[in-house]
This record gives C-alpha cells, sequence and structure tokens, in this order.
C-alpha cells in the first residue's frame, strides 16, 4: 500500500524491527494473530503504510473544556484552536501484513525516545488495525493526496488518538489546515468513515471528555 506522508525515517522502521525481534526471543507476541504468522511463517511478514500518530490526551481536553479550571463551558460554545496546536505526535505506526492474508493482522508503534530516537511501544490488532485499509483508501482520503501531489502541496495522513475516550480517527492534514478532515475509524463518537472537520471532531471529544472519570486508568 502506497500513501503519502511525511518521510519515515529508517530509525522508527528498525526499530520496530528490532524490537519485535527481542519480543519473540523472550515473551513471545501477546496478540494472536502476529504470534500466530510468527511461529508460522515469519519471512512473510511485512511493515507497510508507515504514517504519523498524533495524540489528543484527556488532560488536553480537559484544559479546553475548563479554560478557567472550574465549571465546564458547553463545548459548543467553545473558541476551538487548530488540531495541529493541541496534539502531539508520538511517533510512527506501521501496518503488518503477512503476505497469505489480505487484510493487516496488527500494528506497530515506534514512540520517541527521551535521547531522540525510536522504540517499539505497542504491537495491537482489532477493529482500528483491520479498517486502517479502508480509511487510508477512502475515495476523500485519495482524491486530497492526489490534488496536493498536483499542486506541488504537501498533505499527510496520521492517526489521531484520543484514547481515554476510546477514539481514533485519520487525520488528513494540509499546509492550509482549513482543508483538513478526519475519517473517525468507528461509530463511538461520530460516523464511521465520514469526513468530519477538525472543529466538529474536537466538539464532540471535548464533550465526551466531560464524562470520563480522572483516574490513573482513564487519565491517557
Amino acid at each position: 500500500m502506497t500513501i503519502s506522508a511525511a518521510d519515515c525515517p529508517d530509525d522508527a522502521r528498525d526499530a520496530v524491527l528490532a524490537g519485535m525481534a527481542k519480543r519473540a526471543r523472550t515473551r513471545g507476541f501477546a496478540t494472536p494473530k502476529l504470534n500466530f504468522a510468527h511461529r508460522k511463517h515469519p519471512q512473510d511478514l511485512q511493515l507497510c503504510a508507515p504514517h504519523r500518530m498524533a495524540l489528543l490526551p484527556l488532560s488536553t481536553l480537559r484544559r479546553l473544556a475548563k479554560p478557567d479550571g472550574c465549571a465546564a463551558k458547553d463545548p459548543a460554545k467553545i473558541e476551538l484552536i487548530a488540531l495541529s496546536s493541541v496534539a502531539t505526535i508520538l511517533g510512527w505506526r506501521f501496518l503488518i501484513y503477512d503476505r497469505n492474508v489480505v487484510e493487516p493482522i496488527a500494528a506497530a508503534h515506534a514512540v520517541f525516545t527521551d535521547q531522540g530516537g525510536y522504540r517499539l511501544a505497542e504491537l495491537n490488532e482489532g477493529p482500528y488495525v483491520t479498517g486502517s485499509p479502508k480509511a487510508l483508501q477512502a475515495p476523500s482520503v485519495r482524491r486530497a493526496i492526489s490534488s496536493d501531489r498536483d499542486d506541488d502541496k504537501s498533505s499527510e495522513p496520521l492517526l489521531l488518538l484520543a484514547p481515554a475516550i476510546y477514539f481514533a480517527g485519520l487525520w488528513i492534514r494540509h499546509q492550509d489546515t482549513d482543508k483538513d478532515f478526519i475519517l473517525p475509524m468507528d461509530s463511538n463518537l461520530l460516523p464511521a468513515f465520514v469526513d468530519v472537520k477538525p472543529t466538529e471532531a474536537l466538539t464532540a471529544l471535548l464533550q465526551a471528555s466531560l464524562a470520563v472519570p480522572t483516574d490513573s486508568a482513564t487519565a491517557g
């Protein structure tokens, strides 16, 4: 799968490969599909479709929803700022394909280290993994990337994550932020795989964040 993205550094890919090799030698893989494929035919595994990840922590959403630190505002009345100014880039995500299977079987996250490199942070599978090709190949995404390439402008698909409220969406970020849009990966908060503007997505996320209890398990 070919997508337009920021240049993926070799260090990120190398960190994933080294991390997977270490886990295979030590404790194995907790993700069933990856564990099975690695035991049966590891040579058929491929890292594909690298794209960056952006995080919206609960603390950030709460700060936007309660700008004075006290009473929460109606999310519809909050003056929203650019998504790029509140989302934090985490690192890179790779889809892991088994050549014997049509859809990806897992995803690997390479996140920044304090030393400026990368480390393998997470291997996961599930609907956000199997739904990623559908999002990346959605007509609106393909049109946006193709149009920007023709105009010699850059656009980039990122996975936007708000883990405390179980949200993931494909964020298409343009140089002209007015063109940005997000495809939610499920229908928990917004219609799945339907373009929404960042302001609409942020409003829904702010509303959902107010219902999340603040404790060690949900503060991510």
